[in-house]
């Protein structure tokens, strides 16, 4: 009941918050949606180019497939001359090959998302320990309020029980006792208005108290959001490129430029790999693949129906993932939305101040 008066003292303001916040929780989520969408386009569009390559003459796949069987030959001695030292496996080094265009925006982005990892941590930690204080010092006020109420009433039964023995001592024995009687009520009135201001002190203390835990839980509430998300986003891209860290990344991309060094010195009389791969390249093209090139690193799913399988399953994997995030985050949306909606609802005098928020946030209702 005390936390719920607080509330209510502190309604107005805690509802302005609560605009600002669900502003902010609109934003982020649009703002995850837009960027998950984008990574299921591209999923989806690998999906289409599967489909086209399944679909086609059987002579241009026969085609594709003795040109992937030369490339995967090629690659197969590169590899062989390569793991004589066994830096990392092939599947790290074609998946390092597939993406090393775009290497330094995946080593920005992760990097992006393990720190922001380590400092969402460290801000949920925080919150969770103002919000143990302030529950500490809430419990502590209202211990004190409960002595100060305890004396209050001991206070008061020892005064009447002393003025009523004053005064029968001063019937009994005909003496005037009006100024020691005096004294002791003006003592027990002090002593009383001590303690009442003493309690309001404390009650403000306690509503103080209230509003910063209540700021807390909320601020929490706002950060977990961004936990799953960023978390989410994280193991995403770490199954996509099979690793556990950005280090391990870096480590393994370290050894692909070591191990292409070594292959440029072992092909540098040969053209036949980079022909093949340009050939492939225009062949895909010419038959309405989008991106030719990801292929060229990935011939096994080209020769063997089974690897394309397995190709076909992992990306059914992402995308599954992929529409559970922007689920998740569509549901934040609506749900901020809806809420703000139930907001104008108990407070119209709010519409002013809330129109002026989602302009801020250029968002429509």
């Amino acid at each position: 009941l005390a936390k719920q008066a607080a509330r209510q003292a502190l309604g107005g303001e805690g509802e302005k918050d609560d605009v600002a916040y669900k502003c902010d929780q609109i934003i982020d989520a649009t703002y995850q949606v837009d960027e998950l969408r984008v990574e299921y386009d591209m999923v989806t569009s690998y999906f289409t180019d599967i489909q086209t390559i399944e679909t086609m003459p059987k002579e241009v796949r026969g085609e594709i497939t003795e040109i992937a069987k030369k490339i995967a030959f090629l690659e197969s001695e590169t590899s062989a001359f390569l793991h004589s030292d066994d830096r990392i496996s092939d599947a790290n080094f074609r998946m390092i090959q597939r993406m090393e265009k775009d290497l330094n925006e995946v080593f920005g982005k992760l990097k992006e998302l393990e720190d922001m990892d380590e400092k969402i941590k460290r801000d949920m930690k925080h919150l969770e320990a103002e919000k143990n204080s302030q529950e500490y010092m809430q419990d502590s006020i209202e211990e004190q309020q409960s002595r100060l109420r305890v004396f209050l009433m001991a206070l008061g039964g020892a005064s009447a029980l002393l003025v009523v023995a004053l005064a029968t001592i001063s019937v009994v024995m005909q003496v005037n006792l009006m100024i020691p009687v005096l004294l002791i009520i003006l003592v027990v009135m002090a002593m009383a208005a001590f303690s009442v201001v003493t309690y309001r002190k404390l009650s403000y203390e306690y509503k103080m108290s209230e509003k910063k835990e209540n700021k807390a839980i909320s601020l929490m509430n706002k950060v977990k959001i961004k936990y799953v998300n960023n978390t989410s986003t994280l193991e995403y891209l770490y199954d996509k490129y099979n690793i556990k860290s950005l280090r391990e990344l870096e480590y393994l991309y370290d050894q692909y430029t070591i191990m292409v060094d070594e292959v440029r010195k072992f092909q540098k009389s040969s053209g036949d790999l980079r022909e093949f791969s340009e050939s492939l390249s225009k062949l895909l093209f010419a038959h309405g693949v989008k991106d030719p090139d990801i292929w060229i690193k990935q011939t096994p799913a080209l020769i063997d129906p089974r690897e394309m399988v397995e190709v076909k399953h992992s990306l059914n994997i992402r995308r599954q993932k992929l529409r559970e995030q922007i689920a998740y985050n569509e549901n934040l949306r609506v749900t901020g939305l809806k809420d703000i909606e139930e907001l104008l609802k108990r407070d119209p005098e709010l519409r002013s101040q809330v129109r002026k928020e989602l302009e801020a946030y250029n968002i429509r209702m």
